[in-house]
């Protein structure tokens, strides 16, 4: 059964029609004592490593002994203030099938790899002695890693006490190939889970449109609404205040040369708006594309074109953007509406990777972006879709549906009350000093 029992608001489809976000009172330090151990596996971009780090960091305000176990390359730049962070030996995926893993070197997961990482995080585990584990995106995804994954929610399910165990999971999973799969998923949720967080708002998109089996885990859902990392921003000014730049990003990078040449075809095609193409044009490629495609890249930017790799103030160069052009994965989706820019989103995928597709569609749907397909990308298209997204003024200066975008605060006020009624009904904090 999904834990805590017995009813309360934050159960299935809460958040529908919600439009201003959620508050949540800040009693700083008085979940002391109390530990949470997260554990990531990213495998190409960036995105899940970081929504887990804001989650951490949520976490961790509130006093709470926060350890953060990942999986995947290292990103230094990622910011865990009042976090631990445990790395694990790396293992990425090396291309977008997702059909095998490589460690840092680029040489094939051997059965010993996988042993000594499955090791290492049960390790882990019983060092920390957490009050509660939240595994990214499992039993949802990250089937790749399925046996890590299960060691760590089973070492916790057999511990005593027993801590909470929870799974963190995106808006949209991926499609699966065999429709038992969802099945399999909601009996694996009840049996192993207290709690589902789902970090979206159904006034978007409900979880049940990518997952079929949704409402049999319905007592296990609870929508946090969007995580969005980072802090507030400035205000963007008037449209009349100076050129703005023309903002493309590609998220984490691994799929980004595509959209950053089709960017520069768009600037240079004849049926870009005159005083768009004029203006200053920011490309930020993302950390990981590969060195020899960022080369290529500075070899075709003009003039007016300025080439990046990552910002650490991304969300105030949107704020102050006069169109954004992205992939459509979670974190970058959410922190362009968040700035209520004109937004044009290339969703990256094919196939059973129709994640940010639907994102897309979804967006789209509700007026908040214009969307070009991958397989229709080129100069053209993104050209006319730019010119679209600033006629139109998505965002900007006009009425916009709301979102829900406390995802961090809702986790932070979901988990910490969790934990102050386990501690209630056990005495002790699992985690807290003898």
């Amino acid at each position: 059964m999904p834990w805590p029992p017995g009813p309360h608001r934050d159960r299935w489809g809460a958040s529908v029609g919600r439009r201003e976000p959620r508050r949540f009172p800040r009693g700083r330090g008085h979940l002391m004592g109390h530990r949470v151990l997260i554990f990531v596996q990213h495998l190409r971009g960036i995105g899940h490593l970081q929504r887990a780090a804001t989650l951490a960091r949520a976490l961790a305000a509130d006093g709470i002994r926060v350890d953060l176990v990942s999986g995947g390359m290292p990103v230094p730049e990622i910011g865990l203030s009042g976090v631990t962070l445990h790395q694990l030996p790396a293992l990425r995926s090396p291309d977008d099938s997702y059909t095998r893993l490589v460690d840092a070197q680029g040489r094939d997961a051997t059965p010993a790899l996988n042993a000594s990482r499955r090791k290492a995080l049960v390790d882990i585990f019983q060092a920390t002695r957490p009050d509660a584990v939240m595994v990214e995106m499992f039993p949802f995804g990250r089937s790749q890693i399925k046996a890590e994954m299960v060691a760590l929610v089973e070492a916790a399910r057999a511990a005593v006490p027993r801590p909470l165990v929870i799974s963190s999971v995106r808006d949209i999973i991926a499609a699966k190939r065999e429709a038992s799969r969802y099945d399999e998923m909601a009996d694996q949720v009840a049996a192993w889970f207290d709690a589902v967080l789902v970090h979206g708002d159904p006034a978007v998109i409900a979880f049940e449109e990518s997952f079929p089996a949704a409402r049999r885990i319905s007592q296990w859902i609870h929508y946090t609404g969007y995580v969005l990392s980072g802090p507030e921003v400035t205000p963007a000014p008037a449209p009349d205040s100076g050129p703005r730049e023309v903002l493309v990003s590609a998220g984490g990078g691994a799929f980004g040369a595509k959209l950053m040449k089709a960017a520069m075809a768009a600037r240079a095609s004849v049926i870009m708006e005159a005083t768009i193409a004029g203006a200053p044009w920011r490309l930020l490629t993302g950390l990981n594309i590969p060195t020899r495609q960022a080369a290529e890249l500075e070899r075709l930017a003009g003039d007016g074109i300025v080439i990046e790799r990552m910002r650490r103030d991304f969300r105030n160069l949107l704020a102050h953007a006069r169109v954004s052009v992205s992939l459509c994965g979670y974190n970058t989706a959410i922190e362009v509406i968040a700035a209520r820019v004109p937004a044009v989103m290339v969703p990256f995928g094919s196939g059973r990777q129709n994640e940010q597709r639907r994102r897309a569609a979804a967006l789209a749907r509700i007026g908040l972006a214009e969307q070009v397909s991958e397989t229709d990308l080129d100069g053209h298209s993104l050209a006319a879709a730019i010119n679209a997204a600033v006629a139109r003024g998505q965002g900007r200066g006009s009425e916009i549906p709301g979102i829900d975008m406390s995802g961090a605060e809702t986790t932070r006020h979901l988990v910490g009350k969790w934990l102050a009624r386990r501690t209630a009904e056990t005495g002790a904090a699992l985690g807290a000093p003898a």
